[in-house]
This record gives structure tokens, sequence and C-alpha cells, in this order.
């Protein structure tokens, strides 16, 4: 089914931490607490880095949205979240091998 805004919510030190993606506008939210950290939109960029504060910790935030979605949480270089959106990241590698599939038809029809 289709859903305008991915959303998933994490709790991060006790916290509730909500990554949201807008499918139409490519605004990527991340907000802690319902106060916005992160609001990034991805149509000329495809890699973002930033560092958030959650309990006096920094935390950074990784996302790569070219062809294959990434998006991950980490403190120290250690992965705290492996996926802030997997519905985001499920329908990425399906879009990825419908093309494929596509691609491979043509050729050999």
């Amino acid at each position: 089914m289709f859903e305008r805004i991915q959303k998933e919510t994490h709790i991060v030190e006790d916290r509730e931490l909500i990554a949201s993606y807008d499918r139409f506008s490519t605004v990527f939210t991340l907000s802690l607490d319902g106060k916005v950290l992160v609001s990034k939109p991805f149509v000329f960029s495809s890699k973002y880095e930033s560092e958030i504060e959650i309990a006096s910790k920094i935390y950074k935030v990784h996302i790569f949205a070219f062809i294959l979605w990434r998006s991950k949480l980490t403190v120290n270089n250690e992965v705290i979240i492996e996926e802030l959106i997997p519905s985001r990241k499920r329908k990425s590698i399906g879009g990825l091998i419908y093309s494929l599939a596509l691609g491979t038809a043509r050729v050999l029809g």
C-alpha cells in the first residue's frame, strides 16, 4: 500500500525518537519528544551526516538516499539503530529489483 509519509518510532535513552520520510517532498525528519532535531530535503544531495544531542550524549545521524536507502544512528562509532526507517529501505530494495527485472526483460525480449 502506498503511504506518503513513512515513519518509525525508536526509544533512545528512555526518550521517544521519531524518524519520518515524506515521499513527495523528499524531506527526512528526526524528532525527539516532539521537538524537531533534523529536517533535511533530499532534492539535490543524497548523503547527509549530522550530530544531535540526546541526554548529554552526542549521536551521529548517517543518511544515504541514492538508489538504496540507508539511515542509521551511531554514538562513538558504535551503531545504536541499524536502520531508522526499515520500510523505506525495503521499498528502495524492491524498487531496485523491479527496475533490474524490467531492464533485463527489455534486453532479452
